[in-house]
């Protein structure tokens, strides 16, 4: 990562940071997938530019390489010493919403948009189709629109994540429903989706 950012990680640099690490694994892994869920890594990356900086200062190497506890080891390779917060910390001035990380999200996948899907055997990818993504391609216009797609990505995979937990009487799935639709409707304007 900061063979690519140079010392500074930005929303510019986690973009094609993403974007390079997409290519590579499409090309090399063989049962790569790139799903929905696969979002949240540009949100996560989104932390490191709008939750790390010291103090008002840029998100560069001793502030991320503190965070994540990398050490330099003096030769161009890295050492593990314990991850800690970054020296002369503080919290942002305003909360960091799930709006700001979609919108975060969007900035970063727009920057180098990919397709959704996965490979079947090293170099041949098949497209997704689900929701507003279809043969892999998504063109999202705004943050609600990657919210909704990870209200459509929650709620699908509710059935599944507490299958074998419980058995779940559809209303169950119901409740968790009515739970979830309104955060979202709420955040982004996204129609309520049944179970």
């Amino acid at each position: 990562m900061n063979d690519e950012c140079g010392g500074n990680f930005d929303r510019a640099c986690m973009s094609r940071y993403r974007k390079k690490r997409y290519d590579a694994s499409r090309s090399e892994n063989g049962q790569f997938t790139f799903i929905p869920t696969a979002l949240l890594l540009y949100g996560a990356s989104s932390f490191l530019y709008e939750l790390m900086p010291t103090n008002g200062g840029p998100p560069d190497l001793a502030t991320i390489s503190s965070f994540f506890g990398a050490k330099s080891d003096g030769n161009g390779g890295w050492t593990h010493v314990p991850e800690r917060i970054p020296d002369n910390w503080f919290s942002r001035a305003t909360p960091y919403t799930g709006t700001d990380v979609t919108a975060e999200i969007l900035a970063q996948y727009l920057a180098y948009p990919v397709a959704f899907g996965g490979n079947v055997g090293k170099g041949n990818f098949v497209g997704l189709d689900f929701g507003p993504i279809k043969n892999g391609q998504w063109s999202p216009a705004s943050a609600s629109d990657v919210g909704c797609l990870l209200q459509q990505v929650v709620l699908a995979a509710v059935p599944n994540t507490i299958q074998g937990l419980i058995s779940a009487p559809l209303s169950a799935l119901s409740g968790i429903a009515a739970k979830i639709n309104p955060i979202f409707a709420q955040d982004f304007g996204c129609p309520a989706i049944t179970v």
